[in-house]
């Protein structure tokens, strides 16, 4: 990405993207890694979850912003958002070696993996097109491509629906992701100013999006497409993790230097965590009760107790050496 378009993107949000984050896995928590975009080395690092100690790092392509894991085939799926590469990595999580690159739209930001039909679908957040790309996850290939909006940054999906957040006009878009149906939006519903990322919970029909224009999370029925609440949160919220287990929700706001957490039965923030400097990245697992939040300008990552709300580690992760922008870390998945 140029310099010119990161100036652009801190001048309409006041600050830069994002990225979309995973809650826990089956497996023991000893088995487990925690997966960290770098976004100015055009790395990922892996990292030891009973060690918090980085044991290995994958080259990307250039700025990697979003991380989206398939579970069932163990892959990642990286968004390189440069405008230059606009492309997306495929890692392979068990020999950490890139399978494929895929040419994608301009400036991809998140990914999100619809295992049941072997689909991911990328948001191209600078496309003039205002486009999503559908991924063959099979194949490894573009299907095609879905207008939705302007600036599409995240999306979730619940059942058969797709939902998008368009941070260029304040809404998220719905397309209908049946397998047969031709992909396009079926309604918008209007939300906060700046919606950045989003967070879903299939199990209860809900969607959640982080407004970092107006210090809120917008709460939507997934069954009806409304909105059914807004929760005033800290300081330019940026990034959501659901923790459906525990009815939490964590969301980081990046100029607080903190998290929020809400109870997702009664929508009111119930605590707020001190973390690093502007925390951006988050990702929650229910199993070992540990949230983790990457710290994008102090470049470390804190490692929460969500039984005590307490950190309990930081892991420092390596300076930018491939930029001279001074944040590296951008998001982070569990798997």
């Amino acid at each position: 990405m140029s310099r010119f378009m990161k100036v652009k993107i801190f001048a309409v949000f006041a600050v830069v993207f994002a990225m979309l984050a995973f809650s826990g896995h089956d497996a023991d928590a000893s088995s487990k890694k925690v997966y960290v975009t770098n976004a100015g080395n055009n790395t990922v690092s892996a990292i030891d979850t009973s060690s918090n100690k980085v044991v290995m790092t994958v080259r990307v392509g250039v700025w990697p912003a979003g991380i989206a894991i398939d579970r069932d085939s163990g892959r990642a799926y990286i968004t390189n958002s440069s405008e230059g590469d606009s492309t997306v990595s495929v890692i392979d999580l068990k020999s950490n070696s890139e399978l494929a690159k895929i040419k994608v739209g301009t400036s991809p930001m998140n990914a999100a993996v619809d295992a049941s039909t072997k689909r991911a679908f990328v948001t191209n957040t600078e496309d003039p097109a205002q486009t999503i790309t559908v991924i063959d996850l099979a194949k490894n290939t573009v299907k095609g491509t879905v207008k939705v909006g302007a600036g599409p940054f995240d999306l979730g999906i619940v059942g058969m629906k797709l939902f998008v957040s368009n941070v260029g006009e304040n809404t998220v878009a719905v397309i209908d992701i049946t397998p047969g149906n031709i992909l396009k939006v079926t309604e918008k519903i209007k939300v906060g100013a700046l919606p950045v990322n989003m967070d879903v919970d299939p199990a209860s029909g809900r969607v959640y999006v982080a407004n970092h224009g107006d210090n809120a999370v917008t709460v939507i029925d997934a069954a009806s497409n409304k909105v059914t609440a807004t929760v005033k949160v800290g300081t330019k919220p940026w990034d959501l993790a659901l923790d459906s287990a525990n009815k939490r929700l964590y969301v980081t706001n990046r100029f607080g230097d903190s998290v929020s957490v809400i109870d997702t039965s009664s929508n009111k923030v119930v605590n707020t965590i001190k973390v690093g400097k502007e925390p951006i990245g988050i990702a929650v697992d229910s199993g070992s009760k540990k949230l983790y939040v990457v710290n994008h300008a102090d470049v470390s990552l804190s490692v929460i107790d969500t039984a005590s709300n307490k950190i309990t580690g930081t892991v420092k992760l390596a300076p930018s050496t491939d930029s001279n922008y001074a944040g590296s870390p951008w998001s982070v998945a569990v798997f």
